[in-house]
């Protein structure tokens, strides 16, 4: 395992240590062991690749649910950021995690997902679970989020559409980033991307398996 960040202009930021995180590196351990994946692949941005960050077996693994839940929370707490969210399906594991952790670490946030395309029956909703219309009353820092972002095309997604309803969204979260473009993308629309992992600290293994 290593701790390189991404070397880009828009760099990624890295809110916990690899080397200094326990909860981090047994993360580490689970996306390895159940996450990673090998051979031919044609990614959400189109691209192709011959290795694969499949997190749904880490998002919904008991255990790994509960890692990204508390740190999402505590790097909530610290930016004070209220609501959080994302593109479905890859989000909507993360924000379930997080919206029951919030509540047990005394923080409890908005939680929400966006569809792809608005339901065509009942209430023909974009979004569901719990992001209010804006208001005074209610928080407007959103937190947005996805498993894995290669060009950050599915947080740009989201983010455009959450400020369209008058929300401030300049911070973004990814349990793993490819580190192919997503910064860049997200930093041309003011938003910051922090990782949880990103492709580097696999660099190893992955060398070991071409």
């Amino acid at each position: 395992m290593n701790d390189n960040e991404a070397s880009s202009a828009a760099s990624i930021e890295r809110p916990w240590a690899l080397r200094e995180d326990e909860r981090l590196k047994r993360l580490w351990q689970i996306v390895r062991d159940h996450s990673l994946m090998l051979g031919d692949f044609t990614l959400t941005s189109g691209r192709k690749s011959n290795y694969l960050f499949n997190l749904r077996p880490t998002t919904m693994h008991p255990e790994g649910a509960a890692i990204i839940g508390e740190l999402m929370v505590e790097f909530m707490q610290k930016n004070d950021l209220w609501a959080i969210g994302g593109l479905e399906m890859g989000a909507v594991p993360i924000v379930s995690s997080v919206a029951v952790t919030s509540y047990h670490m005394g923080w409890p946030v908005n939680a929400f997902f966006m569809r792809k395309t608005a339901k065509e029956h009942g209430a023909k909703q974009l979004f569901d679970g719990w992001l209010p219309p804006k208001s005074e009353e209610e928080p407007e820092s959103v937190l947005i989020i996805d498993d894995v972002t290669t060009t950050g095309g599915s947080l740009l997604q989201t983010a455009l559409k959450i400020r369209e309803m008058g929300y401030v969204v300049d911070t973004a979260m990814s349990v793993v980033d490819r580190e192919e473009g997503a910064a860049e993308n997200l930093a041309a629309e003011g938003i910051k991307l922090h990782a949880m992992l990103t492709k580097s600290d696999f660099a190893d293994l992955l060398a070991q398996r071409r």
